[in-house]
């Protein structure tokens, strides 16, 4: 692993500059302590460092995107976003593709700050459908509570 950074999440800006281009908030990912995420360079995540690396970071830089939200095909069936994978991966992308990156960020902002853990096995990897992993993230968006 390489060099521990200091990570903190300040504002909804913060996490919104975080989001993976797979859709991860990259910022809360297990591996943060070691790397700002894959739109850096010093992009040191577990999947990144495998032999086979990040599908969709390779994917995605190949065709010129800022992330898997801006291609046609997304989710694909690949890596991350495989059935076999977190279903959180294929709803945050599929809700950045139609809502935004920058809306996904502030979604994901609104929930932690009342208190909705992101992350493996915390709030949203509970559910087994994607449309229910999108009404937790909406969950406090533009509402006053």
């Amino acid at each position: 692993k390489g060099e521990k950074v200091e990570v903190h999440i300040m504002n909804e800006k913060d996490v919104i500059e975080n989001v993976g281009r797979c859709g991860k908030i990259c910022t809360f990912c297990k591996d943060a302590a070691f790397c700002r995420g894959c739109g850096s360079t010093s992009a040191e995540c577990a999947k990144h460092l495998t032999r086979e690396g990040c599908y969709q970071y390779h994917c995605s830089k190949q065709k010129g995107l800022a992330g898997c939200w801006e291609c046609d095909d997304a989710p694909c069936d690949m890596d991350v976003f495989s059935k076999d994978n977190n279903i959180r991966y294929r709803a945050f992308v599929r809700f950045a593709k139609y809502e935004g990156v920058e809306e996904l960020g502030k979604c994901v902002f609104q929930n932690m700050i009342h208190g909705i853990r992101y992350g493996e096995g915390k709030d949203y990897d509970q559910f087994d459908s994607e449309e229910k992993v999108v009404q937790l993230l909406t969950k406090h968006y533009l509402s006053d509570d």
